[in-house]
């Protein structure tokens, strides 16, 4: 089996099975997805199989599968009977400023988001959470993160900006040892919350670009989290 669809029909649900598995019909699924009670699919796989004969008569069967993460499952049933996508927001970015303001790294975090005294300007955030909830329902964070949560969210825009920078700051040299351990704690904190991407996406994404290369250059590439 192609190794793509190997990772995405093995980490994500595919519609009709998550439909079985909710009991609910593909409209409502749907329904869900416009009134942003739940992100959207994650991956969409089209197939094209073609149906020939020795009578020269061919037909063309073409299908579209649509992928989820598997965190929509408890979404589903949760936020259904919630109803009030306004209430979903909320509790997302409740989850996301709490974590980033908690956290003690969150200078790292979306450009200018101090102010000059050192406090979170909250016009900065609530604009950068207004972008990141558009990431969200788009179903973005089923792809990046582990369980598209608020606090993953905020934790992982920490976590890249952070690679960012110690990738700036020893580009082209080989690290020492202690950089060597400052760098497996990054790759852990990433790890923490961040997917492993489809395997067609790793190299150009935040994964392939800011911790695979590093890990590899400096011959510590067996921390890299690979597939199964």
């Amino acid at each position: 089996m192609n190794k793509d669809l190997k990772y995405i029909q093995e980490n994500f649900i595919e519609s009709n099975d998550l439909c079985r598995m909710v009991g609910v019909s593909h409209r409502e699924l749907e329904t869900l997805i416009e009134k942003e009670l739940v992100p959207n699919a994650s991956y969409t796989i089209d197939s094209t199989i073609r149906i020939s004969s020795p009578l020269g008569d061919e037909e063309v069967i073409v299908e579209e599968k649509k992928y989820f993460p598997k965190c929509i499952v408890a979404l589903i049933k949760k936020n259904a009977e919630v109803g009030n996508a306004n209430d979903v927001k909320a509790h997302l970015k409740t989850e996301f400023t709490e974590a980033f303001l908690n956290n003690a790294d969150k200078h790292f975090g979306y450009e200018n988001i101090l102010n000059m005294d050192g406090s979170v300007d909250m016009d900065r955030l609530d604009a950068a959470f207004e972008q990141e909830w558009q990431y969200y329902l788009q179903g973005i964070y089923g792809i990046c993160t582990l369980n598209a949560t608020g606090i993953e969210i905020a934790k992982k825009e920490i976590a890249v900006k952070k690679l960012i920078d110690f990738n700036l700051k020893h580009e082209g040299k080989a690290l020492t040892d202690s950089e060597k351990e400052t760098l497996k704690g990054l790759n852990k904190e990433f790890n923490e919350v961040s997917n492993l991407f489809a395997p067609y996406q790793r190299a150009n994404s935040s994964r392939g670009k800011y911790l695979d290369k590093i890990l590899e250059a400096n011959g510590i590439s067996g921390l890299k989290k690979d597939y199964h």
